[in-house]
């Protein structure tokens, strides 16, 4: 994978040639994916692990069933698919439990797809799947269904979800090598034997999906960036950005395209232009 226009100040060095230039490059992209993942993994290990502050029963829940509404509505009866009561994670996200692993679809129909692309999709719950995967559902833009190992599908072909299904796929391949064969087995993660399949992340790992989401949309491929703020090494403060590039494929829907060379972490300023927080 070659990463492009990467700021980390750390990788630039001076080399005799431009050949030579360019190899360096190469691998300290791959370096940098690497160890940004498994960065990111133990920051998530630890905001999964340290969920402290239960809802009473009193607490309305996150999100409506009725597509028409806004993500701040509620969903008056859960008809006993989750927990009886959600949890907090670290940033005091409300997270819901369901009682089936792979998730409870909201809706099964899908929103219209003329909206703009900075607008959230409807009503986002945040779903702890697999046990320990902090992954997004929606009333308005998938998923719809599951495949048949349980990797939710169904996402609609606008800005709105091809996020949502970065967030998950993307978590499936930084979730261990186990769940990421579970999303490439379903067709959903391109090149199993690419840059994900060399990360070494330890089996069942767990995944949250990143609090910034920055979508460049095209019906046939678009890049999502997801991102989270981090003091650098100057004392400034930026945003760490994951760039998932996600193919349409007719008959599929959005894949991961992991042997994209859009692929790949960078650096933003806070003020950079497009940033939204969904979830």
């Amino acid at each position: 994978m070659t990463e492009q226009n990467t700021t980390d100040s750390t990788h630039e060095k001076n080399t005799p040639s431009l050949d030579a230039e360019n190899e360096r490059a190469s691998s300290a992209t791959k370096l940098t994916i690497g160890l940004a993942a498994v960065a990111l993994i133990v920051v998530v290990g630890v905001v999964v692990s340290l969920v402290m502050v239960f809802r009473g029963d009193d607490a309305e829940p996150l999100v409506s069933l009725d597509p028409t509404t806004g993500s701040s509505a509620t969903v008056q009866d859960k008809d006993g698919l989750f927990e009886p009561d959600p949890v907090f994670d670290r940033t005091n996200r409300v997270i819901y439990v369901p009682l089936e692993p792979a998730g409870v679809i909201l809706s099964d129909t899908l929103a219209s797809s003329n909206r703009p692309a900075d607008q959230a999709p409807r009503g986002v719950m945040l779903q702890r799947i697999h046990g320990n995967m902090d992954l997004p559902f929606s009333t308005s833009d998938g998923p719809t269904g599951f495949t048949d190992n349980g990797v939710a599908t169904g996402f609609s072909r606008t800005a709105q979800g091809a996020a949502l299904a970065a967030a998950h796929y993307f978590g499936y391949a930084y979730a261990g090598g186990n769940r990421l064969e579970m999303a490439t087995e379903a067709g959903l993660v391109s090149d199993p034997k690419g840059e994900f399949s060399t990360l070494g992340i330890a089996d069942d790992t767990p995944a949250s999906v990143m609090p910034m989401v920055n979508v460049l949309f095209n019906p046939d491929l678009t890049l999502v960036k997801f991102g989270y703020t981090v003091e650098r090494p100057n004392g400034s403060t930026q945003i760490a950005v994951s760039k998932i590039p996600m193919v349409w494929r007719e008959g599929t829907g959005w894949v991961l395209q992991a042997d994209s060379t859009a692929l790949g972490v960078e650096y933003e300023s806070l003020s950079a232009d497009g940033w939204q927080q969904w979830w």
